[in-house]
């Protein structure tokens, strides 16, 4: 299959800015509150809010690649995007115990270019496909997408900090001295060089380090998918490679997923996989609060958070195909892997009467009066068959014995020999994911607003020891 006429590699390419707006009515719904937080924090004179509020537009709008992609995906795959968005979403099982099974409508690892279907395939799983074409969002044939040098997150997250550095300098200014706010005390000459407003300092340029490490490490995961060459499956090499395909049975399909021991909610063809059990959890506590007296009190407050009580994992070997030919890959052998989006979640009310759901009351202790179940869930994350799947791997000679038992020990096939596992090399981490190259790098920032902004900020904040 070609590329649609219009659609260049120039499409992927970033620019200079790369400003987008929200995608559907709860994003729109997330970027007005986040504008009132803006503006409620400038009244009433706490930038900490307003710094909320900068954080909740980076949230609610899409990068720019992704949103590309998302509108690429409805144009050019308008069934398969439709079945989804029909299929997915939340359906009432019972109505006596709030039971209920979600599933998303949309998944941003899921294919954006049609892949080749069942009937272009060959008879053997390592060979080429009818037509011998890479499929059609193979980096071969679609390019390295690049991203534009700023865009919201840039411009948003560097008015955040701006905002955390405001509040810091407030706080400073009101700790300290025992200055009271009050018009007719006069400040102190050393007002601004107390340890309260050193303190604070120390918090700001903290954030800022934390931001810029885990900005160092995103741009090296970026910059590593960018710069190592996909190979082609049936051309590929033993050792380290990068490749990319559509996810296909090889000996036998993958077996049925049955969560936690409940075959009422199973999953099918799944080749990577993990789902976990999770209760949410009602808990009230104690707080000393003073007064602008100094009289001190208790109050009690109530937090809800939810908590994991089992989750399992599994894998199953498979084929990955890129049009060209087909190799061997051990999913169970990668220690690092993204499968995106979850699939299913299962949930219910809690009912005492249920005997399972008493029983893990006394495991984890909530039988106390302080904490309470509120709601169960089963989330199942995991690779389907079909799916895209990109990868960083090394590629190994497979078993004689194993070769052997296919009857391809003779075989000139180069690919048919291999299988790829997850073995690091020097400058090479091993993983796997859901997805292609193109929706891997959908996130993926500049190196301006991955390195230069955090910097920045980390030597702006450094200097206001200096004030």
């Amino acid at each position: 299959m070609s590329l649609p006429p219009e659609l260049t590699i120039d499409e992927f390419q970033g620019g200079t800015f790369g400003f987008t707006k929200p995608q559907g009515w709860l994003a729109w719904l997330g970027f007005a509150f986040a504008i009132v937080l803006i503006i409620v924090g400038g009244i009433i004179l706490m930038p900490i809010v307003s710094a909320a509020g900068f954080l909740g537009l980076i949230a609610s709008t899409p990068a720019p690649l992704q949103e590309k992609l998302d509108n690429l995906r409805r144009k050019l795959r308008p069934r398969a995007v439709k079945i989804r968005q029909d299929e997915g979403g939340l359906e009432l099982q019972s109505f006596w115990n709030s039971a209920t099974i979600h599933r998303p409508s949309y998944m941003a690892r899921d294919w954006v270019f049609p892949p080749h279907g069942e009937e272009e395939w060959s008879d053997d799983i390592y060979a080429a496909d009818k037509s011998g074409d890479l499929i059609p969002e193979h980096p071969n044939r679609v390019g390295t997408p690049t991203p534009p040098m700023l865009s919201n997150y840039g411009v948003f997250a560097l008015l955040a900090y701006l905002c955390v550095g405001l509040q810091v300098y407030i706080l400073g200014y009101t700790s300290g001295t025992g200055y009271t706010g009050d018009e007719t005390e006069s400040v102190p000459s050393n007002y601004f060089s107390t340890e309260g407003i050193e303190s604070f300092l120390y918090i700001y340029v903290g954030l800022a380090a934390v931001w810029l490490l885990a900005s160092v490490f995103m741009w090296k995961r970026a910059q590593a998918m960018a710069d190592t060459p996909t190979q082609n499956i049936r051309s590929m090499a033993v050792g380290p490679a990068e490749l990319v395909g559509q996810v296909r049975r090889w000996k036998s399909p993958a077996p049925l997923v049955i969560v936690d021991g409940d075959r009422s909610k199973t999953v099918e063809d799944l080749h990577l996989w993990r789902w976990e059990y999770e209760v949410e959890i009602e808990e009230e506590y104690e707080v000393t609060v003073t007064d602008s007296d100094g009289n001190t009190s208790t109050e009690t407050r109530t937090k809800r958070y939810w908590q994991t009580i089992r989750s399992d994992s599994g894998h199953h070997d498979f084929i990955l195909h890129d049009g060209t030919g087909g190799v061997v890959v051990r999913p169970g052998k990668f220690r690092r892997s993204e499968v995106g989006d979850y699939l299913v979640r299962w949930g219910c009310r809690h009912d005492t009467r249920a005997r399972g759901l008493v029983t893990n009351l006394f495991v984890l202790g909530f039988s106390r009066g302080d904490k309470r179940i509120l709601r169960h869930r089963w989330t199942v994350h995991g690779l389907e068959y079909l799916d895209p799947c990109y990868m960083m791997g090394t590629a190994k000679i497979r078993s004689r014995k194993e070769m052997k038992a296919e009857g391809d020990v003779e075989s000139t096939r180069q690919n048919r020999k291999l299988e790829m596992v997850g073995e690091d090399a020097p400058g090479f981490k091993a993983r796997l994911e859901k997805g292609t190259e193109l929706t891997a790098m959908g996130r993926v920032r500049s190196q301006v607003e991955y390195l230069i902004i955090p910097t920045v900020c980390l030597l702006g904040a450094i200097s206001m020891f200096a004030i």
